[in-house]
């Protein structure tokens, strides 16, 4: 695999770039809300966030179902298809769960959870070769800028 990929380069997809960079606007726009709401209003974007993280935590998941539906023979064996397969569920299902419990606990749970499948990735997808630089890099801005905005609306509720 190439590795000579950055965001500047024409091997990085343009879309998948702009849309992961405008998917941190809600992160940063409902854990900033406190500051011109107040009352139900917090409340309201709080669990705004979380169901808006756990599908973002879902998506990200997800990312590992499609590598292990595309990826060569040569490239990924029997064992490390299905475990990319039953992995990719279990951000889902967390996320699901997620959605029950009280917001601050949830968004602090999601942050967690999307530190680890960022961490996972780096040992499973990245040090591997599964992924592109490229997206490698995406994938460390978006988590570094999803998980501050998280743990930040989490404090801001308790």
């Amino acid at each position: 695999m190439n590795t000579q990929h950055s965001f500047n380069k024409p091997n990085a997809n343009k879309l998948a770039v702009i849309g992961g960079l405008l998917g941190l606007l809600p992160f940063w726009g409902l854990a900033l809300a406190e500051l011109w709401e107040s009352g139900e209003q917090v409340v309201s974007a709080s669990t705004y966030l979380v169901n808006y993280a756990a599908l973002i935590l879902t998506f990200v998941g997800a990312i590992w179902w499609g590598i292990a539906l595309t990826a060569s023979q040569d490239s990924l064996g029997g064992i490390a298809r299905s475990f990319l397969f039953g992995w990719s569920l279990v951000p889902c299902l967390l996320a699901w769960f997620l959605l029950l419990l009280d917001p601050a606990i949830a968004l602090i749970a999601i942050a967690s959870l999307l530190l680890l499948q960022w961490l996972l990735d780096f040992i499973f997808l990245w040090r591997t070769q599964l992924i592109a630089q490229w997206f490698w890099q995406l994938r460390v801005v978006l988590t570094l800028g999803a998980v501050p905005a998280l743990l930040l609306a989490a404090l801001r509720l308790s």
